[in-house]
């Protein structure tokens, strides 16, 4: 009676995974060169879309030790300074036309007093001591009158210098930099390129994935004085352009590495 011989268990379980293994490894080499190309293709749409854009505004967190926190701290600390100094200066002037002023009246009224009674005696011996000292008091006089006018000059400089100087001092103390001296602040970075759209009251749209899922979180108050240099947020290069204000009604915007003026980067998404 013929026998039959039977397949071993562990070899038909191998020929049934094996098949499985083989499509998994398949599925998984799909997916894996899916996701390289399409972070290839997203690479790519994200730098065709920075090449062409002028919209990009770039969040800075101002703190006090930030360069232009600590340049506008130091330009108005110098030119208080400068101010103290033009207003001491000042005050000791005028206490030395005040000395002037009491020296003239003080040998005015000497010679009021006096030279009637000198010119009276006559030139005689006697009155030599007399009329020399009424005659140094004449000179004194009129060197007091002299050095008053200069006085009065250099008041006048010290006066005009110090009303630029306090113009100064108010310019430098409304600069938005300041504010952060006590404290962290948000501006944004805009380089020359990207001025024209980012104008006062420019609203300002932050895209949670990249380019997309976008939503308004803000506008551009104004643009801020002092040319600045940052770093482009995509590409390692540093630009030069200027600070923008701005009134952000989603904190955590100013955390994000970019926003963008005007519009969603594609529109309605």
């Amino acid at each position: 009676m013929p026998t039959t011989t039977a397949t071993p268990r562990p070899a038909r379980a191998r020929f049934t995974i094996q098949p499985l293994i083989v499509k998994t490894y398949k599925v998984a080499g799909i997916v894996a060169l899916g996701a390289i190309m399409l972070g290839l293709i997203l690479y790519l749409i994200s730098n065709v879309f920075y090449f062409f854009d002028n919209s990009w505004v770039r969040p800075v967190i101002l703190s006090p030790s930030h360069d232009k926190v600590l340049s506008a701290t130091s330009s108005i600390s110098e030119a208080q300074q400068r101010l103290d100094e033009l207003e001491l200066q000042r005050a000791r002037e005028a206490a030395q036309k005040g000395k002037l002023e009491r020296v003239q009246a003080a040998n005015a009224a000497f010679i009021a007093e006096v030279g009637p009674t000198v010119a009276d005696a006559g030139k005689g011996l006697a009155t030599v001591s007399a009329r020399r000292e009424l005659s140094q008091a004449e000179l004194d006089r009129q060197a007091a009158i002299d050095d008053l006018a200069v006085a009065d000059r250099e008041l006048a400089i010290l006066d005009a210098a110090i009303a630029t100087q306090k113009a100064a001092v108010e310019r430098l103390a409304t600069s938005y930099y300041l504010k952060a001296r006590s404290g962290k602040i948000i501006v944004g970075f805009v380089p020359y390129d990207n001025l024209s759209t980012a104008r006062p009251g420019t609203p300002l749209y932050r895209c949670k994935w990249g380019l997309v899922n976008c939503a308004e979180v803000g506008k551009i108050l104004s643009v801020l004085d002092g040319e600045v240099t940052e770093r482009h947020p995509e590409k390692d290069r540093v630009l030069r352009g200027v600070m923008v204000e701005m009134a952000l009604t989603d904190a955590r915007a100013g955390q994000h590495h970019v926003l963008f003026a005007g519009s969603k980067p594609f529109w309605i998404f």
